[in-house]
């Protein structure tokens, strides 16, 4: 498997974890995560994190099955983190993981992030440049499909069953030290805990208008992967599996 990666990618609440978590047990994998929000530790209900935490070749690791996922909880809370810095993060990953013989699996909802690595761009000061170098692997990426209308159905779902969770670690992270305006702009779950706290939104209006701006940020993803790529659409794990197994020969 040297110089092949494999990315899964799709909208929030599509199953690509739990894909990319099967794939890296039938393909001896190991996950770098692409989320632009996981990277920082103590944001762990509001991101949906998963696995316990250990570590993977000297790196910081979470475990979900005995497959570890990099990339996670590498940033203090505040810290300005962008994407010069998960891609260089994520190259030196590449032979470190090919060297241990395993297959990479990038996997995320930051599409920005899987197409600078896939793509070769070189990030400039604060944003990122269409100026591209030569990639040295070949990649697969896999694009899980899920109706809109259910995706829709579970991020209000989800929401609603976490949120008075999400406010919990939201005060907590207030009350140690941490900007509310930082948390605000970091994500839907904690800018709408954030509104609740202040006490500019009550709890059944900070659910619908979450629900709202869910709807739009699953939109710009499934938009992302229209004009990015090329993307192999799948199904289910048994599609996924079939493209997977095309890949490597």
């Amino acid at each position: 498997m040297p110089n092949k990666l494999l990315a899964v990618v799709g909208p929030t609440g599509s199953g690509k974890t739990a894909l990319a978590v099967a794939l890296a047990k039938k393909f001896n994998g190991v996950i770098i995560s692409a989320d632009s929000r996981q990277v920082y530790e103590g944001l762990n209900i509001g991101t949906n994190k998963e696995g316990r935490a250990g570590s993977w070749e000297g790196e910081k690791a979470l475990y979900i099955d005995g497959v570890a996922q990099l990339l996670i909880n590498v940033a203090k809370p505040g810290d300005r983190y962008t994407l010069h810095d998960w891609l260089e993060a994520s190259r030196d990953l590449l032979p470190k993981i090919w060297g241990a013989g395993k297959l990479p699996i990038v996997c995320g909802g930051t599409g920005l992030y899987v197409t600078a690595l896939t793509e070769g761009y070189v990030p400039g000061e604060g944003r990122y440049s269409k100026v591209r170098q030569k990639v040295e692997f070949e990649s697969l990426i896999l694009e899980l499909t899920v109706p809109r209308e259910e995706l829709n159905q579970r991020s209000d779902k989800r929401f609603i069953r976490v949120f008075d969770s999400v406010v919990a670690e939201t005060s907590q992270l207030v009350d140690g030290g941490m900007p509310i305006a930082w948390l605000e702009g970091i994500g839907l779950d904690y800018r709408f805990a954030s509104y609740f706290l202040r006490l500019t939104m009550n709890r059944e209006l900070a659910i619908t208008e979450f629900q709202k701006a869910s709807k739009d940020y699953i939109r710009r993803q499934l938009t992302w992967w229209r004009h990015h790529g090329p993307t192999v659409r799948v199904a289910n794990e048994k599609t996924a599996v079939a493209a997977v197994n095309e890949f490597l020969g």
